[in-house]
């Protein structure tokens, strides 16, 4: 569906999360796309899809994407790393008492990545 960046579905429990563009969908529309499919969908809660922290160019491999999550990873105060390699998306949960966003972004750089902050929201 457009705008759609993910769906996790867990058949166990019968539910799914998705990740979606919120300029281009919403959540009864992906509702009704999920009802016109044949199954049953209602909304349990919606919750804000985190922003990235950077973005890094070229990442044409995994092992790029797993040397980015290592470094990040590494540093302290820093909690999860999801990187998309598609976009060049970096989404880091952190603690921003133990590290600042530059020395993320530093980081990186230092390791030869081409990073930059991400533009605010």
């Amino acid at each position: 569906l457009p705008g759609v960046k993910r769906a996790d579905v867990r058949l166990e429990t019968e539910e799914a999360r998705v990740v979606y563009d919120d300029a281009r969908q919403t959540p009864e529309k992906l509702a009704a796309a999920i009802d016109r499919l044949g199954f049953q969908a209602s909304i349990l809660s919606v919750t804000a899809a985190p922003r990235p922290a950077l973005l890094v160019d070229g990442l044409n491999d995994l092992k790029a994407v797993r040397k980015i999550e290592g470094i990040l990873r590494g540093l302290k105060g820093v909690r999860g790393v999801r990187v998309d390699p598609g976009t060049g998306e970096v989404f880091v949960e952190y603690d921003g008492q133990a590290v600042s966003p530059q020395q993320l972004l530093s980081a990186l750089q230092a390791a030869g990545f081409n990073a930059r902050s991400a533009p605010a929201p």
